[in-house]
């Protein structure tokens, strides 16, 4: 059925080695409701990574975006530069956002490797949805901490502005010091730790597209405009009458499996170990995907 190819929106900034097994394995599982993979090449690479060899294995199924700008990990403050093009396709996911036009896009990270046909269980619970995904950062959240929410029931748990200052200073997350500059006191949720997570994700473009920049008032997914990557378009779109489904993707798909700190942050900016994770990642393709060891050799 035509309707259940997707696209893919995936970035690059380093990681070559598991940006492949991410792709490739993603491709064995789920290639049946792909069509076009849309890799945004950050304009900055750390320690000479590259991707030349991935590119050429892939051929045609990909296209490629090299954004204007580099954001790293600096906070997006301000959306009035968001109306601008250049800016807002430097966002990460943004340009396959508006280019593809499917009404489904899958958005990965480079650091997944897939087990299982994440993308066909995703189409069949997405319906009534406007995107489906691993909901929340409840390791961080104080209503997780006060076991008064989690990622089931992040929907129904609304305290008020007063009740969430109160639970946020009696079991301050890690990362408390930020929740004034982040939580509406008009609009307190979603709570401010929450987001649907696009470590893998599908999101139905049919309903997003029209809400989210430069079409709607919703913050681009990719932006670090609230308290982390995606958390403000959650916080948009739900306070638009969306609904964003929980999707556990343990028995899909493994996030920064090749980390050998627990977290995917680190690699970049400690060659030690991120040529650590590359190996790993590197030995892996050398089992799983012979093939493509074999025409980067040559």
């Amino acid at each position: 059925m035509a309707t259940r190819l997707v696209d893919i929106a995936i970035n690059a900034y380093g990681k070559s080695h598991q940006t492949a097994v991410t792709l490739l394995s993603l491709l064995r599982h789920s290639g049946q409701h792909i069509r076009t993979i849309r890799i945004t090449l950050e304009r900055r690479q750390p320690f000479d990574a590259d991707f030349v060899d991935l590119l050429a294995h892939l051929g045609d199924r990909a296209t490629i975006h090299r954004p204007r700008f580099w954001f790293g990990t600096r906070p997006t403050r301000t959306t009035w530069l968001l109306q601008w093009r250049p800016y807002r396709h430097s966002l990460r996911y943004q340009y396959a956002w508006e280019t593809s036009d499917r009404p489904f896009l899958f958005v990965t990270h480079n650091d997944v490797k897939y087990t299982g046909d994440i993308i066909g269980a995703m189409l069949d619970r997405i319906p009534g949805h406007v995107a489906i995904g691993p909901v929340g950062q409840c390791w961080n959240c104080p209503a997780a901490l006060a076991q008064h929410c989690g990622p089931d029931s992040y929907s129904t748990y609304r305290p008020n502005y007063t009740e969430w200052k109160a639970l946020a200073a009696k079991h301050p997350g890690p990362r408390a010091a930020h929740y004034h500059r982040v939580v509406d006191p008009n609009k307190p949720w979603p709570l401010p730790e929450c987001r649907v997570n696009e470590w893998s994700m599908l999101v139905d473009m049919r309903i997003a597209r029209p809400l989210t920049m430069p079409f709607g008032d919703a913050v681009p997914l990719g932006a670090l405009y609230g308290l982390d990557v995606g958390t403000q378009w959650f916080h948009d779109v739900l306070n638009n009458g969306e609904r964003i489904a929980h999707f556990d993707i343990a028995p899909y798909a493994a996030h920064a499996w090749a980390s050998v700190t627990g977290g995917g942050h680190a690699a970049l900016v400690n060659k030690d170990v991120y040529d650590a994770e590359e190996e790993r990642a590197w030995a892996y393709l050398t089992t799983e995907f012979p093939e493509y060891v074999a025409r980067k050799a040559d």
